[in-house]
This record gives C-alpha cells, sequence and structure tokens, in this order.
C-alpha cells in the first residue's frame, strides 16, 4: 500500500538527496552537456563495425544516442509503477482502523506487499536506472560521461551489487552525503536477494528473511522486518524514482530551450583510446529528443 503520511515523511529526505545529486553532476560535470547525455543514454553500440561496408556507406557511428532495449524496459517498469500508484493510494490511519476491523484486509495487505517487493527488486534490477546514478555519481566525482559504461547481466560479467553499493553508493559518500545516505537507507542485498529467491516469509504482520547470516560479508543482517519497518524501504524507493524521473525532465526541459535558443548543441566524445571527439545534436521534430545534427 502506498500510504499518504509515509509519502509525506520521507519525501523531504528523498528530495533532498536527489536533487543534491543532479546539483553536483551539473556543478562537477567536465562537458556542459553530460547531463544531456545522461537524459538522453549516449551509449557505445559496436554492432555496425562489425559489417564495414553499411558502416562505411552510411557513415554510421558506434556512438549512439537513444533509449535502447534498457529504455524501453524501464518504459514498461514505470507502466506498472504507475498502475500501483494510482491505485493503491490509502490513509494509513484509517488503513490501521479497518485492518482492526476487517480481518479480510490482512490479506490484501499481504499481497499488497508481494506487489511491493516485485516493485523494489525491478527497480534495483534496472539496467537504465543503474546507469543513471552510476553516470550522475561519475558526474558529481568530476569525471567525463562514460560512453562505455555497461551494467553486468551475468555473474562473470561482476554484480549488481557491486556496482550499487562501490560504485554508485560509496564514491557518492563524500561529493553527494544525502544521496549516500538515503542509498544505504533504502537499498539492501539482502532484501532484493531475498526477493529474487522467494527466501521471505509473513508472521503476523512481520516478514522473516531466510538469507539471514551472522557474517558481516554476507551483508544479510536482518532477521525479520515489520510491515511498517518495510514500508519505509519500499516508499523510500517509489519516492527515489519520482524523484529521479522529475530531475531528468527539470533539466531535460533546460536543455531543450538551450537547444531552441542556439539551434543545436554540442556534446563531446570521449573514446576508450581517451580521443575526443566533438559532436552537434538537434531535435527530433521540435519534440524534447535530440539527434546527431546531420540526420536532422
Amino acid at each position: 500500500m502506498i500510504f499518504k503520511e509515509t509519502m509525506q515523511k520521507q519525501e523531504p529526505f528523498v528530495k533532498e538527496a536527489i536533487e543534491d545529486l543532479f546539483k553536483k553532476a551539473a556543478d562537477n560535470q567536465t562537458h556542459t552537456q553530460d547531463i544531456l547525455l545522461i537524459i538522453e543514454h549516449g551509449f557505445y553500440y559496436p554492432i555496425f563495425l562489425a559489417k564495414p561496408d553499411i558502416y562505411e556507406t552510411h557513415k554510421l557511428s558506434p556512438y549512439v544516442i537513444g533509449q535502447a532495449t534498457i529504455g524501453h524496459s524501464e518504459r514498461t517498469q514505470y507502466e506498472f509503477y504507475n498502475w500501483y500508484r494510482q491505485s493503491h493510494k490509502l490513509d494509513l490511519n484509517v488503513f490501521l482502523e479497518n485492518l482492526r476491523n476487517d480481518k479480510n484486509l490482512e490479506e490484501a495487505e499481504r499481497n499488497s506487499i508481494e506487489i511491493e517487493k516485485s516493485i523494489y527488486l525491478k527497480f534495483w534490477e534496472s539496467d537504465m536506472i543503474l546507469k543513471y546514478f552510476h553516470q550522475l555519481v561519475n558526474s558529481a566525482n568530476g569525471n567525463s560521461y562514460d560512453w562505455h559504461l555497461t551494467i553486468p547481466s551475468e555473474s562473470r560479467e561482476g554484480s549488481k551489487h557491486e556496482l550499487i553499493r562501490k560504485k554508485i553508493r560509496d564514491l557518492a559518500k563524500d561529493i553527494c552525503p544525502k544521496f549516500y545516505q538515503l542509498i544505504k537507507e533504502t537499498y539492501l542485498t539482502q532484501l532484493r536477494n531475498a526477493i529474487a529467491h522467494s527466501q521471505y516469509y509473513f508472521a503476523g504482520r512481520r516478514i522473516g528473511y531466510n538469507n539471514y547470516s551472522e557474517d558481516p560479508q554476507a551483508h544479510c543482517p536482518l532477521r525479520s522486518l515489520s510491515f511498517d519497518e518495510w514500508s519505509i524501504y519500499f516508499h523510500n524507493t517509489l519516492l527515489t524514482y519520482n524523484e529521479l524521473i522529475g530531475n531528468l525532465n527539470k533539466w531535460r526541459d533546460y536543455y531543450y530551450q538551450k537547444t531552441i535558443e542556439k539551434g543545436s548543441i554540442e556534446i563531446r566524445i570521449t573514446k576508450s583510446n581517451s580521443e575526443i571527439l566533438i559532436k552537434e545534436l538537434g531535435l527530433r521534430n521540435g519534440f524534447k529528443s535530440w539527434v546527431w545534427l546531420e540526420n536532422v
């Protein structure tokens, strides 16, 4: 359930953390349009290089702007989130009062938490969302936009847990301490793994976790959570998504106006060999979407 009181209580904390991340990323970006590249998802797509005749004839670039398949996946995810957000908003005090008087609501509450766990898992597994955060933290630390960034999709490529903990959360600690604290209080590897592997159970209004471990290296410190404690993890995640989208849209508007004024906008490509390319982007048919200027 999405409780209005919990949203209102947690929103200032989440809002301030995400806004600070974007501000630090913008202040410390090494090129004035690196945030635009984060918004529009610039990435390296070497498949064109495998077909030299097509590559040369059409003058294709392996450096691509666009959401790609991971963007479509995130859009599908957004539609699911939006359905839950529109259909499960409740007043917390009214719900708890009704719960005391109507035992049928116990099943409804548990089923809603099952959906919430899916929402939580999807968020912290999303390639596009993790790319957004990684690139923002990268920019906040004064690094160039990483065109060659990839998100691990299997164990031999690394783990998303390590990416979130070491390359997003920990790298934000000094430059964006509020964002660091948000991730620390919202993301737990144990929760993600318990959801993915069905290692949890309901007991009254508590959730028990089968993957609890006393070994600190296991990162599984929870024996159980009350439904109210779980609610904080869930609401923080939902609010983080809301604020991420809101800030992306705010900066999209900024770059849209900048492009309208100039007719085009300059971006920088940093190749893996450190070679620098400067290219121009234009608007796609007047929409808040960018393509290479020569393709406009």
